[in-house]
């Protein structure tokens, strides 16, 4: 009788840790397949977050990149966590949605062909960010 009441209270225990545990995907990456419909590319340097329970809300650095790359320091509220560009030559693709305040950038699910599109306010810098102790992602 002992063993099976220690059963029930293993059981019920975690029974109750389940519902408190809730699945999180993993975070996007760039997308993988050029798309001339968005000709902006996105170095992402740092990434936050935060999340409640409909949403994630993220902030962080990145270097919109060209003949003439700004810094950016942008806001995200697309409902998907996203993953900083570890390598140099990494980059979003992304297009205005309205000129040098939001764009929409395109990223994949890892292990997925769909892609997602992500929008980002954003507010330029006169100079584009250098990785350091600042844009370190966290």
């Amino acid at each position: 009788m002992k063993t099976s009441v220690l059963a029930f209270a293993a059981f019920l225990a975690a029974t109750v840790w389940a519902q408190d545990l809730e699945y999180v995907p993993p975070p996007c990456v760039p997308a993988t397949k050029p798309n001339p419909n968005y000709p902006l590319r996105v170095h992402i340097l740092g990434v936050n977050w935060r999340h409640n329970d409909w949403d994630y809300f993220g902030w962080g650095r990145a270097n919109l990149l060209g003949d003439y790359p700004v810094g950016l320091e942008y806001t995200s509220t697309c409902g998907l966590r996203f993953m900083y560009n570890a390598q140099a030559e990494e980059f979003y693709q992304a297009r205005w949605k309205k000129p040098h305040q939001k764009m929409e950038r395109l990223m994949q699910e890892i292990g997925s062909k769909h892609l997602n599109k992500c929008e980002l306010e954003v507010a330029e810098k006169n100079r584009p960010y250098v990785l350091g102790p600042l844009t370190r992602p966290q």
